[in-house]
């Protein structure tokens, strides 16, 4: 049966099938939006699914309402976008995820545990490869970047491609 998300539908325009972008800055969303976004990622392939709070991609401010379920992936990253001062900032609301960080040697070189017992904000730079492993069913979070996005400013680590 096809699933049709009413709250996020009005909105906000479904850019592909997990990405939403809002129509317009200023929007509020609660519960209604986060459990859309929970079926709209249980079904997805990629097993997430996430509301962009911006309307743009070329918007120089992202905020992201993203959730994903145990079983999503995120490969060790960074986005390289030239600029120092460029970050990546999370803050959980729901579930547990550990937030690892790997050194030159691509072992773990720390662990943030994000949740509310533990840690619910992290701010990241963007030249530290990090990934997330979801630790329980769901992981809601906002993430908070840099803009304009752009594909290719996202850096997947190189000894992943390797093997």
């Amino acid at each position: 049966m096809r699933f049709v998300p009413h709250t996020l539908l009005s909105i906000a325009q479904q850019t592909s099938p997990e990405v939403f972008h809002a129509n317009c800055w200023g929007i509020s969303w609660g519960n209604a939006v986060i459990d859309e976004l929970k079926e709209l990622a249980r079904r997805s392939k990629l097993n997430k699914a996430r509301l962009c709070l911006h309307p743009s991609p070329s918007d120089l401010h992202q905020e992201m309402l993203i959730v994903m379920t145990s079983k999503a992936v995120e490969l060790p990253q960074r986005r390289r976008i030239g600029a120092e001062s460029a970050f990546d900032t999370k803050i959980a609301l729901e579930g547990r995820a550990a937030l690892r960080y790997y050194d030159t040697n691509q072992a773990v070189s720390r662990t943030v545990e994000l949740d509310g017992e533990h840690s619910q904000y992290v701010h990241t730079r963007s030249d530290e490869f990090h990934s997330l492993l979801i630790q329980s069913d769901w992981f809601v979070y906002l993430e908070i970047l840099q803009g304009p996005f752009d594909l290719r400013t996202t850096e997947v680590a190189p000894w992943i491609l390797e093997r």
